[in-house]
This record gives C-alpha cells, structure tokens and sequence, in this order.
C-alpha cells in the first residue's frame, strides 16, 4: 500500500518526530511559565494567544529546522521539478499542516478508544489531574507533555504521507546516504 510505504524505518520517523515534539514541549512549558506563574494571568483562554504565533511561526520553523538537521543514514530534501531547494516558509508550513491534521485525528481516535475504555472501566480521568482553576500551571503543562508524547508515537505512522504528497509546486523526500567502502 503506497500510503504506508516510506524510505525510512519507524526508528528513524521517531527520530524526526522527536525533532518536532521536544522543541514544542520546551515552547509550552516557557510560556505557560511566563504566562501563569511570572504574569500570573488567571484568564482562561490566555493559553489560545500562543496557538496563533506558533501555528504561523514555530512549527513551520520547526519544521524547516527538522529538514536542515544531519541524520545518520539519510538526509531529508525539499524538491522542486526535481532538483533540491531550500525549504521555506511556505513549503515547511504545508508540511507541518498536513503532519498537524493527521496526527490530531489519529490522536481523536486514540483519545476516543482510551474514553471508551475508561468508560468501561468506571474511570474518570478528570479525578486523576488537578483541574485548570487550582492549579493552571501544571495543567498547561502536564496536557502539552501528553499531547506532544502521543504525537511522537503517532506522527511516524502519518510520516510516510509526508513523503508521498505531492505539494503545490514541491515535494518532499529522504534520500538514504551512500555507504562508503
């Protein structure tokens, strides 16, 4: 099946969902710091005015930054009519839109079967975390660590679409280096 098949092994999909997770955790955690306990906002949508510069200016940065990284064993490139370009913000922000989509609703399925199982259970989730008016802080926090732990695990399985598009006027590609004897 096209869809699923990728150059790359699931190990090494990891490796660049790593890349974009991890910045993204530590941009979470620096503004839900900034935000609740050095302003001290007690607001309930101040944590929506981050979505907007990160969604137009962190993730595709993230992005271009994941593209520019060396990589044991292969190399990641932006293409167009088939001769290499650099990426720029247009094309990392078609890549991290379509990885973003993809990812959340396997994280809906996900969140849906782990509801359902609760359910089954007798578990409420809500019980096990504090909620966002006693402690907003560690919410923030503790909801990014989540979001952004499952989408390392899932973002490998929608990779492989990543490579397989073909973009307005690019693609992109991991290319396996050449061994040398």
């Amino acid at each position: 099946m096209k869809l699923l098949e990728c150059v790359l092994t699931f190990r090494e999909r990891l490796m660049l969902a790593w890349q974009l997770t991890w910045p993204a955790v530590v941009c979470d955690f620096l503004w839900s710091f900034t935000v609740r306990i050095m302003i001290e906002a007690r607001s309930p949508g101040v944590e929506a005015l981050y979505l907007v510069p990160y969604l137009l200016g962190i993730a595709p940065w993230l992005v271009r930054r994941m593209f520019r990284l060396s990589y044991p064993g292969f190399r990641l490139r932006t293409l167009e009519d088939g001769h290499e370009i650099p990426m720029g913000y247009t094309e990392s922000f078609k890549v991290m839109w379509l990885l973003s989509w993809r990812t959340s609703v396997l994280m809906l399925v996900a969140l849906l079967v782990v509801s359902l199982a609760g359910g089954l259970v007798h578990l409420q989730l809500a019980s096990l975390v504090p909620s966002s008016t006693e402690a907003p802080f560690l919410n923030e926090v503790g909801l990014s660590i989540f979001e952004n732990g499952a989408a390392l695990f899932l973002m490998p399985l929608v990779m492989p679409g990543m490579f397989n598009k073909k973009y307005q006027g690019f693609r992109v590609a991991a290319v396996r280096a050449k061994s040398r004897k």
